[in-house]
């Protein structure tokens, strides 16, 4: 898929550049997305750490700023389990990241990261992210958020671009997919 291989891309970039710090993907449901990002870490012989973060009970309650007339999610949408997400992993025999169960706004972030996927399809779940990840972010790290602009899910791209419009950055995006320089 498109959107797999912009990601992918993106963070195949940042272990060319050696870019200090680990990897987090904040929104990994049943690990779709994770299983990509830790396979690419494992063939690229990459020593950092991947840290995947999730509710796992669903998403949160949306806001008004995610009210949309076609808005297809609610909370306790995408709900999965953290034995599902490791299960996927077995059954393909790829490495299982460390897994973080909660709220994005409470947990604990590594220092230092170089590659970081959004997929918090909320306002709120991105704006969360935002706060937590962008102080950690090493110089030259890519940032990437799923559903950027779409329409069903108009908090990701409200949440962006508030929180991103006094920060210098680049910033494009396809299908889709944000993708933020540093």
């Amino acid at each position: 898929e498109k959107h797999v291989r912009r990601i992918i891309g993106c963070l195949e970039w940042t272990l060319h550049k050696q870019i200090p710090g680990d990897v987090v993907e904040l929104g990994c449901n049943r690990g779709n997305m994770a299983i990509y990002i830790q396979a690419m870490l494992t063939e690229k012989g990459s020593d950092k750490e991947f840290h995947v973060y999730d509710s796992f009970s669903g998403l949160p309650k949306p806001t008004t700023e995610d009210m949309s007339t076609n808005r297809t999610a609610s909370q306790g949408d995408l709900a999965a389990t953290v034995p599902e997400l490791i299960n996927f992993f077995l059954k393909y025999g790829v490495t299982i990241p460390r897994v973080h169960k909660g709220w994005f706004a409470d947990q604990q972030y590594p220092d230092r990261i170089s590659f970081a996927f959004f997929d918090g399809d909320f306002y709120q779940s991105i704006m969360d992210s935002w706060e937590k990840v962008y102080p950690r972010l090493s110089p030259g790290a890519i940032v990437t958020v799923h559903d950027y602009g779409f329409p069903p899910l108009v908090g990701v791209k409200k949440a962006c671009d508030e929180f991103l419009k006094d920060k210098p950055h680049l910033q494009f995006w396809d299908d889709y997919v944000a993708i933020m320089l540093f």
